[in-house]
Formats: structure tokens, sequence, C-alpha cells
């Protein structure tokens, strides 16, 4: 049994002390008002983490002035002392569960850089910052964090590429780039006393061209510790595109990606060092227990799974339900662009809290029986349960998984390998599930079970074009040379630039192939359609630019001879790419005949997935969940 004994130690700082090790650290779920106000959705959604364990819970990104608040909607407007009505509420739902309650304050201001402010705008910034603190205080929180990285307005006073002001706020010395930070903070703790505490939230790195590296940094840090409490250690530039992907980490970033800076700053501060930056428990308890960081933050691990920190005390750790780090409920590269209230991929409840509250029991326990063992019928089949059905999973293979299989079995894709291994374990461990594999689903087995419900979740299969020497032995699929199945030769060609292929394509580049994605569509194309985050598919393209890897756009595959591709031209010209091996990635279609063969024989039956049409992990799992609960 994995042990966590590092995590669960108090932590005392300022005033205060944490139960534990880990807290939540600031997102927006966009679930407030449109003009900032405390709505019961908020309150669900935040509590659900405070119960399940947390130490601290951080309410994330808050406007502390009303030009702020004014364009980003459905956060919480601390420029409003009214707001205070709620957040009380907040903190209350917060409190009941031990965990102390904590709020980021920030200032985005994409209109100005610090020489644009006079000295009277910089005394509004810092009043409205003391404001918001004061605001924050009467509504009961233990503590604030100021958010002072990612490129925001308090971050760029104290960089030489943004702030090219030539007064007291300018950057000739350490004591000027910190002057704006340090009378904010002076402010707010004025208003605040030191009752409350106060963490900083930083980038370690900004990862950016002229802009704040480590060491300076930690200067920064060193300059303002003696005014707060804790440091929260992040990395990256908001407003450099390129390097979002260390702020928020899509799945093909390694976890705990910032934990060296954080180890850093911890060895130079003399306060409590808070490492952020894709964690699960694990990840969190080897930081803690190695002293590179005194405490853990971590969102999306909450997320996907709200009680992993009591999980974890509990011995039951193998069933946190993992983050793949898909960024769907970080909404888009600009969530404040058409905000949308937070959605994710493996728990359907989050979002939803205040709508159901919990999975209720249902009054009549019926007989379900689940056509297919993939991602949804795992899914439907536990809820039901939990809803006190009797489901039966039919599955035609040898095991659970259906498409979670390949997807899995790309090395560059742990997260999906994480969560396949949590799906199949819990499905296997609840009891109350029968699962019949290498059974075939019919009309006559369905009559001879007679269920009082059906849920068909049989899938889809890969599109292979009819096209002269598609069926040759240099032929494969993508999903057969992730598991192995199939070997390929040196130099390759693999028609389809979707994320599946391209994956498959990187990981082949890695290990010392030659490869040249082809598609009839431009990489621009493919993204725009595709229902990923930005965050992932250019995380991929650029990873597949710097392994090496080829691409050929509006092009059509027409026929694979014994040399290689024959590929077909927008103008109606022909090329033959000469490669060892074609590989085919060019999606999938629903198992529609098989599905429908199957709905009619039940009068109570679910059609979910990909047979219905065509999705992913996120459609799959909120379509069978969405079956389970309405049965």
């Amino acid at each position: 049994m994995k042990t966590f004994d590092n995590i669960f130690k108090p932590i005392k700082f300022g005033k205060l002390t944490a139960k534990n090790r880990i807290e939540v650290s600031p997102a927006e779920p966009f679930t407030t008002t449109e003009d900032g106000y405390i709505t019961n959705e908020f309150i669900a959604y935040t509590a659900a983490m405070a119960k399940g364990g947390a130490g601290i819970v951080t309410v994330g990104d808050s406007p502390v002035t009303k030009e702020y608040a004014s364009h980003s909607k459905y956060v919480v407007n601390l420029s409003n002392k009214y707001v205070v009505h709620g957040l009380f509420n907040l903190t209350d739902a917060i409190h009941r569960y031990g965990s102390l309650a904590s709020i980021e304050l920030n200032l985005r201001d994409e209109e100005h850089l610090p020489a644009d402010y006079t000295k009277e705008d910089i005394k509004y910034i810092v009043k409205s910052f003391a404001d918001a603190a004061e605001n924050c205080k009467l509504a009961n929180f233990d503590m604030i964090m100021i958010h002072g990285g990612h490129g925001h307005t308090i971050a760029n006073f104290f960089s030489p590429a943004m702030n090219k002001r030539t007064d007291e706020y300018g950057c000739d010395s350490i004591e000027n780039r910190t002057r704006f930070a340090r009378e904010i903070l002076l402010a707010v703790r004025e208003r605040i006393g030191y009752d409350m505490a106060i963490e900083w939230r930083i980038s370690g790195d900004e990862l950016t061209e002229n802009g704040v590296g480590v060491d300076d940094a930690i200067k920064y840090a060193k300059a303002i510790q003696d005014k707060v409490d804790l440091m929260h250690v992040s990395a990256g530039n908001l407003y450099n595109l390129a390097v979002i992907n260390m702020m928020i980490q899509p799945s093909y970033v390694p976890m705990a990606t910032n934990l060296h800076l954080a180890e850093k700053f911890k060895k130079e501060l003399d306060i409590p060092v808070v490492a952020v930056g894709s964690f699960n428990m694990e990840l969190a308890e080897k930081a803690v227990a190695e002293g590179k960081a005194d405490m853990v933050a971590m969102i999306r691990s909450f997320i996907a799974d709200p009680d992993l920190v009591n999980k974890a005390r509990l011995g039951k750790a193998d069933e946190i339900r993992p983050c793949i780090r898909c960024c769907i409920c970080t909404g888009g590269s600009d969530p404040h662009a058409c905000p949308k209230p937070i959605r994710c991929t493996v728990n359907p409840m989050v979002g939803r809290e205040w709508q159901l509250i919990k999975v209720e029991k249902a009054e009549v326990s019926k007989k379900v029986l689940i056509i297919g063992g993939g991602c949804a019928g795992m899914e439907a089949a536990r809820r039901l349960v939990e809803r006190g059905h009797r489901p039966i999973i039919i599955e035609k293979e040898g095991k659970l998984g259906g498409s979670l299989i390949p997807a899995a079995s790309n090395p560059i894709k742990g997260d999906i390998k994480r969560y396949f291994d949590w799906t199949v374990n819990m499905t296997n461990k609840t009891k109350e599930i029968e699962i019949r594999l290498n059974t075939t689903a019919t009309k006559e087995l369905i009559i001879k079970e007679n269920p009082d419900a059906l849920i068909i979740a049989v899938g889809a299969s890969p599109i292979i074009p009819s096209i002269p020497g598609i069926n040759g032995k240099n032929v494969v699929l993508a999903a057969d040379v992730d598991t192995g199945k199939a070997k390929v030769g040196k130099n390759l060609v693999l028609a389809g630039a979707g994320l599946t292929g391209t994956e498959t394509a990187y990981a082949l580049a890695e290990s010392g192939h030659n490869v040249t994605i082809i598609d009839i569509l431009t990489i621009n194309e493919i993204d725009a359609k595709g229902a990923a985050s930005m965050l992932v598919s250019k995380t991929l393209r650029a990873m597949t630019v710097s392994a090496g890897v080829k691409v050929i756009e509006k092009v059509r595959l027409t026929e694979v001879t014994d040399k290689g591709a024959v590929i077909t031209k927008e103008d109606g010209s022909i090329e033959n790419l000469e490669c060892d091996t074609v590989i085919l990635s060019l999606g999938v279609r629903p198992n529609s005949k098989a599905a429908d063969e199957l709905a009619h024989i039940i009068d109570e039956t679910y059609v979910v997935g990909d047979c219905r049409k065509i999705g992913n992990i996120t459609s799959a799992v909120r379509e069978s969940f969405y079956a389970a609960i309405n049965i």
C-alpha cells in the first residue's frame, strides 16, 4: 500500500496551520454570475475539493479593479464589495471540512505596460488590491494569494523587457523593480492584519527571451519574502503562446515539470515554498519527502477526482481517478473570450455538482445489459452500481478496454495509460458488475437475458480506403503499431495527420524511424475541426517538428505499391513516396450497423459512445454517465 507520510504532516505559515500539505491551486470554473456574484454552482464545485481533504482551497483568478472585471466575466469580482455576501457562504462551505479558504487576487491588463501608468494609476491599483483584500477578510477568508507571475501587471513591473519606466518604479535597481509589489503588499497587510496569510504567486522562470529567468525571479522573491507567508512557484508567461504549455501542461509534457524551480527557491528562501504543475498524490509525496517543496498545489487532479486527498489518506490511492491532462477543463486557448462552465473528460460530475449533488439511488433496481467493455461501457457499469442497478458487460474480446487499449499503448501517452489502468481496475474490482468476456452480443442473447434496460457501446472501426494495394503486407494500422502487433520498416509514410496519427508518428520518429505524414487537409484545418484543446494540439505539433517528422498537406493517398505510397496532389499530379511501410490513421467510423441491429429489442435502450457518433473519451464518458443516471 502506498504511504503518504510527508504530505499529511501539518504545516505552519504566518499564524495559520494547514492540516496537510496539499493546496487546490487557483483556476476559474466560470460558474459565478456574469457580473461576478457567487452562485450555488460555484459553491458546490469549490466545496467538493474541501470535502475531498485539501489543506488549502484557493479560488481562482479574481479581478481587483472594475476595469478588469468588466471584461472578465463569470469569475469572482473582488472590485465589488457586495460580492462579500456570497463569498461568506463560500468560505463557510470550505471551513465545514477543515480546509483553509484562500482566493487569488489579480490584475490582467493587456492594453497597458508599466510605462503607460501614471503615478495616480499606480496608487489606484495599489488601493484596488487593498480594497479587494479587505473584501476577502470580510468574507472570512483565511488567506489570500496575490498573482505576481505569468506576465500579468505585477510581474511586468519587475521585468526589464516590459518595464521601461525611468522613475522609482523602473528597473534600474532591485529596490525599484520590486517597489510596486512591496507597496501592494504593505497596503494589503495594513487592511487584513497578520491573522490572515499572504501567498505570492510567481513565475520561477518566464521561459521567454529577455524575460525574467530563475536567478532574477529568486532575487525578486528574496526582496519581498519578509512581507509574504508562502511562495507559490509556477512558470511561464501567459502572453507568450509558445510557453503556455509550461503553465498548463498538456499530456505530452512531463509531470511535476516545474518542481526544479520550486527546489531552487526553497534553497534560497526563509518561508515555505509551494510547487505547482501536473502533480498527483504520489509525486506530491515524493516532492515533499525529498525536501524540494514544502507544499504542493494542484487543480486538475482535484477536478478529475475531488476526493483524491482523502482516498490517499485512507489507503485507497489506487481508486483515485487520474487526470489525463487533456486541457478540456481549461476552456481552450482563451477561456475569457467566451467562457463556458467547467467540464472534465473523466469526471462528468464537475460543473454539475449543484444539479446532481450526488448520484442518486434508483427507485427500482434494474438488470442492465451493456454491450461493449470499452471506455463508455465501463463508465456506465460503475455508475449503474452506484445507483443500485445490476449491470452485465458483454465484451467480444478477451479483455476490457476497447479503443483505450491502443490509445494507452503509445509510449508518449502515459496519462491515458494511467486512466486505462484505473478504469479497468475499478471495473474489475466492483463486484456488483458481471463481466462476460469473449462473448458476442446477439439478438438471441439479449432476448434470453431479458434485461430491463440496454446500453449499446460497441464503438467504431478504422477507416480503410478502397484503393489499389491497400491490403498489401506493407500496409498497417497505427493502432496496431502502437500495441506492437504490427512491425514497421525504417522509412515510413503515415496517412492521417490527426492527433492519433501524429502521436504514432512522433513516437516512431523518436525511436529512430524516418516518418512522413500526409493528409488531404492542412494541419490548421485539422486542429480547428478537432475536439482537442489547442494547448494539446500545438504542443504535439511542435514536438513532431523537433523530432524531424515531415508533413505533406493537401494530398490524397491513392495507391500503395511494393515501393511505397502514391499520392495525388490538388492539381492532379502524382508523386511516389518511397517507404518501407504505409501506416493508416484515417479515423474511424461508427459501428452503427451493429448498434442498429440491437437497438430495438429492449424498450429502454441507450446508444452511447463512438457507435452513436464519433467522439473521444470526453463524449464517451459523458454519454454513458447520462445513460446510467437516466435508467
